[in-house]
């Protein structure tokens, strides 16, 4: 049977968990061990009574539906001193708000127990996450689907304000996928997983492209390694009829792999980028009709989708670009503040648009370099960007042909609940991405009608 990337990945680690890697920096995992097979939860109780002892107490989260798919059979089979479960509500999907976290953690506070372990996906693994972190009790992850990469990151997605925000975490110490679990998850936990990793091709590319632009930090290695494992999950989705268990153990390889390299970065920006700012929109504002597609990584795909669109039609035009800087920055010069432009729809999330836009640096003399700095780096950038967003095609190709919920009209988003995110990703995120570059050369407008044409279709 092929190795796991995963494994390749954490074998690159010392004992002690810390990498000094060629990137020039010391990065680390607090991920000890992950169990991806068949009969993972059976083992799973001969590794706790082994990690923590037969007497140890336990404090359990699922909800109605991952506790039916796992929570049971997987609590049933321990032998722990004590276990306390909490279930939340299966319907309608738990909300993984600030508020809901405390009050969790006030439970646990007054449980006192050994061990904190979540039971589902991308939600459940978030709250016990975090948590663990605020009560300092360790964590363990039982995963129920393959539909996120979160399970393995240091950062968990929390709703502050009215808006999901990634936060820092308690890292799951240990993650125990059972194959035959998440093979029997239902169809759109699959395509969520998949959705997911479309985002990579995006990251790759802003992350390279922030590189070249603004000098930011780069680690090829974990850049590297979420494009690599999302290029063979994809391939491996292909044979998901014939082969459901070897297709998810593909699909689960490659979003834990993910969610290590992040843990090792203690961000997502080889995870994430503009794709993931409209979906947290969407997410945030309930914008989503269709209770059944309204998953993470169904969202960041359908999203992916979109700003495949608006690059393509951006990067196609770039090669021809040459940009005046003289008028570029008289045009600077006479923007309106953005406080003074924002749209109506945005007022609602007023603080997270200060926080973000407060941590810009940028000015006139910045973009004056960044004007120089493409003109000297526009060959480097088209050779980036074209395969990339050629191969993001493809992928998105492959997805539409096994009946990936794409439109927006399969969503139950409304055009203007798509294009308000899609025009103010540069306000609602301060990470560099190919809006800046569009922005910085008097060209956003390309991504944006790029959108609003396939929105419109």
């Amino acid at each position: 049977m092929q190795s796991l990337y995963f494994e390749d990945f954490m074998s690159r680690f010392d004992a002690g968990g810390v990498l000094a890697c060629p990137c020039g920096c010391t990065h680390r995992l607090r991920t000890r061990t992950i169990v991806v097979e068949q009969g993972a939860l059976e083992r799973s109780a001969q590794l706790l009574a082994r990690e923590r002892g037969s007497r140890a107490s336990l404090w359990v989260l699922s909800d109605q539906n991952t506790e039916q798919a796992a929570g049971e059979r997987w609590k049933s089979g321990l032998k722990a001193a004590a276990i306390r479960s909490r279930v939340l509500p299966g319907r309608p999907r738990v909300v993984p708000t600030l508020e809901l976290a405390q009050q969790l953690a006030d439970e646990v506070r007054a449980a006192s127990p050994d061990l904190l372990v979540s039971v589902g996906s991308g939600v459940i693994s978030d709250l016990v996450k975090k948590i663990s972190l605020d009560t300092g009790v360790p964590n363990w992850a039982v995963a129920t689907a393959a539909s996120v990469d979160a399970y393995t990151s240091a950062t968990s997605a929390i709703r502050i304000d009215g808006y999901h925000n990634p936060v820092p975490t308690g890292v799951s110490e240990a993650v125990i996928c059972d194959l035959d679990v998440i093979a029997g998850a239902p169809r759109e936990m699959f395509l969520a997983g998949l959705g997911d990793l479309l985002a990579k091709f995006l990251a790759y590319l802003d992350w390279n492209l922030s590189r070249i632009m603004t000098g930011e930090h780069y680690c090829a290695l974990m850049s590297g390694k979420g494009l690599e494992s999302a290029r063979t999950a994809l391939a491996a989705a292909r044979g998901q009829a014939a082969d459901p268990l070897a297709a998810a153990r593909t699909l689960t390889d490659a979003v834990l792999t993910s969610g290590l390299a992040m843990q090792s970065l203690e961000n997502s920006r080889s995870a994430a980028s503009a794709e993931h700012t409209i979906a947290h929109f969407w997410e945030m504002a309930g914008a989503v009709g269709n209770e059944a597609y309204d998953l993470h990584g169904i969202l960041a795909g359908a999203a992916s989708r979109l700003v495949l669109h608006g690059y393509r039609r951006f990067y196609g035009q770039l090669g021809s670009c040459r940009p005046d800087a003289e008028s570029r920055l008289s045009a600077y010069d006479r923007e309106k503040p953005w406080r003074e432009a924002l749209e109506p729809g945005l007022a609602p999330y007023i603080a997270k648009v200060t926080e973000e836009m407060g941590r810009r640096r940028f000015d006139r003399s910045i973009l004056a370099q960044r004007l120089d700095r493409f003109e000297r780096s526009r060959e480097e950038i088209m050779l980036l960007a074209g395969p990339l967003l050629e191969e993001l095609a493809s992928a998105v190709e492959l997805l539409e042909g096994m009946g990936y919920p794409f439109a927006l009209e399969q969503l139950g988003i409304s055009r203007e609940s798509c294009m308000l995110p899609a025009r103010s990703v540069r306000l609602l995120r301060s990470r560099y991405s190919s809006y800046d570059l569009a922005y910085e050369l008097g060209r956003e407008g390309e991504i944006i009608e790029g959108i609003r044409q396939l929105a419109g279709s």
